[in-house]
């Protein structure tokens, strides 16, 4: 039970905490969430007093989310040199390079968000936030722009209520930013798994200094957390007795279950299916819901309880069982298929290699991800997923493994192999996932599935990329005086095209060409790069422009 006492937002009352595990948060440690519909938020220790925060750097979480909910589409920032260099930039990018604004978050630049660059008037930002905190108008701290500093305590109430006031949109894309800070120490992410993105903070308070993190959980539940040091500090040395503490949600807000990737899932790949029953009687094509028999032409058969994601056919050489399902119940179905949740560091390091498998692997059609239910592949149970499995996925939620061919094996490990019956003897001897995946994936590192997808679907062109990033910045000293020349923040990947025309991609910082041997195709990859280049200035449509530059940088 939560024993809680009622909470008037604006007004300093002490909050009652749960019988939680308190006592083994640290002496300064305070933590706090509030879930949909719970009265006032939980606060640990309880009898810690009215609770205030520096908002720190947790206000670039409300700038960003203002950005992304109006759709703003301001410029990359870039960082300078010598004199010329802003207070904190440090924090940003190298001298002469740019980041864009996921990354701007994820580092913590404070002036990327600064809302003089970005244009934000003190109205706009009002009308803001007077919108999406209904019933009541918002607090004075996050109403008036000027007060949205790093140096303003606010109660945390009214943080937790801030956080929650974010509109859906805005919320799912800070998380997917800020995965790139739940990775960054993996003793945190051990612990607390991928689940909570949150933003991190350090401020000196009455002369001692303190951090800590503010975000949600992975149903959107928001949460905040302070201690003694800089959040670099803190989160490391409470990550696991912070762990114990906070509720562990199974499943995403609806927003966040909606932006899943889709995976298409062709059942009993290689064991052809004779008939399909329901009871005694031969079940009917379409969906299937409730249990049935699969009956295969070898002579054995399954029973299987449906819910209907799965979709039976009359195939052309008999019946084929099909389904669409969320990435997520994807990778639990496979944990329960190809190993044993009730060894839950075992289960979470396997579905982190199973979510990065089908990344790496499946096909793509229709907008989702195609791979079958095979044991060359990856197998798949076509029961809905225990809810071991449930937990290894959303404790894991969205974190893949990149930079390495990701495979696992019941027995025998090899390099990037995973062995089933090793990780499970590292499960016993206390290990976490985190070292389980570093034992078997030594030179793969952590990201999301989003950051992936954008590599996933691309076949690479090492030459074309390096001829590229070798000329770049050749052609800066006559592209900079063009009105309007931005550089990409890094130097696009090209990747090889199968269908279509050449094009850039802005968003995920990419180049689409057929070949680039030829004159005629580095004009191409050059024509494309300057698209990217002046993607910000009306410049960047003009076709006769920019194939104009790219056949004169072209021959430089």
């Amino acid at each position: 039970m939560k024993p809680l006492l009622a909470l008037h937002i604006g007004v300093a009352a002490a909050l009652l905490g749960a019988a939680h595990p308190a006592c083994a948060l640290g002496k300064d440690t305070r933590l706090a969430w509030w879930p949909e519909g719970d009265p006032s938020p939980t606060l640990l220790p309880a009898n810690a007093g009215p609770p205030q925060t520096p908002l720190g750097s947790v206000w670039k979480l409300f700038v960003y989310s203002y950005l992304a909910e109006t759709g703003a589409t301001e410029a990359p920032y870039r960082c300078e040199a010598g004199p010329a260099r802003a207070k904190d930039e440090e924090y940003c990018c190298e001298p002469g390079d740019s980041i864009d604004r996921d990354t701007a978050l994820a580092r913590s630049c404070s002036p990327y968000f600064a809302p003089q660059r970005l244009n934000i008037t003190a109205d706009d930002w009002s009308k803001f936030w007077a919108k999406h905190w209904n019933p009541q108008p918002p607090p004075d701290w996050l109403h008036k722009l000027a007060q949205v500093d790093p140096a303003t305590t606010v109660p945390v109430a009214q943080l937790l209520t801030a956080l929650r006031q974010v509109p859906a949109h805005a919320r799912q894309s800070a998380r997917q930013a800020l995965m790139a800070v739940a990775v960054r120490d993996e003793r945190a992410l051990a612990a607390l798994g991928s689940g909570p993105r949150y933003k991190t903070w350090s401020w000196t308070v009455n002369g001692q200094r303190q951090g800590g993190a503010a975000g949600w959980l992975l149903d959107g539940t928001p949460f905040w957390l302070a201690s003694s040091g800089t959040s670099a500090r803190v989160l490391p040395r409470e990550a696991a007795d912070i762990a114990q503490a906070l509720p562990q949600p199974t499943a995403p807000d609806a927003t966040a279950f909606s932006a899943q990737p889709c995976v298409d899932v062709h059942f009993f790949s290689r064991y052809p299916i004779q008939q399909v029953f329901q009871g005694k009687t031969p079940a009917a094509p379409g969906a299937m819901n409730g249990r049935y028999r699969v009956l295969f032409r070898k002579g054995n058969s399954v029973l299987v309880d449906a819910t209907p994601p799965l979709q039976l056919r009359a195939g052309p050489n008999g019946p084929e069982i099909d389904a669409r399902l969320a990435l997520e119940n994807y990778v639990a179905r496979v944990v329960d298929r190809e190993g044993q949740a009730q060894h839950p560091e075992a289960a979470r390091a396997l579905a982190v290699a199973a979510r990065s498998y089908v990344l790496q692997n499946a096909t793509e059609a229709d907008g989702c991800r195609r791979i079958n239910d095979d044991s060359r592949t990856q197998r798949v149970s076509p029961n809905p997923p225990s809810s071991g499995a449930r937990d290894a996925a959303a404790f894991t939620d969205g974190l893949v493994l990149t930079g390495s061919p990701i495979r696992y094996h019941t027995e025998r490990a090899a390099p990037n192999v995973m062995a089933w019956q090793a990780a499970v003897q590292a499960d016993e001897a206390g290990q976490h996932f985190v070292d389980i995946l570093r034992a078997a994936y030594a030179t793969a590192s952590f990201t999301s599935v989003s950051a992936a997808s954008s590599d996933a679907d691309c076949r690479p062109m090492p030459q074309a990329s390096t001829w590229l990033a070798q000329r770049a910045p050749r052609w800066q000293r006559l592209l900079r005086t063009e009105v309007g020349y931005q550089p990409p923040p890094q130097a696009p990947q090209v990747c090889e095209l199968q269908l279509g025309a050449p094009h850039a991609d802005q968003r995920r910082n990419l180049i689409r060409i057929r070949e680039f041997q030829s004159r005629e195709g580095r004009v191409t990859l050059i024509h494309e790069y300057l698209h990217l280049a002046f993607r910000f200035h009306p410049k960047g449509q003009d076709e006769a422009f920019v194939e104009q530059w790219a056949q004169r940088l072209a021959d430089l």
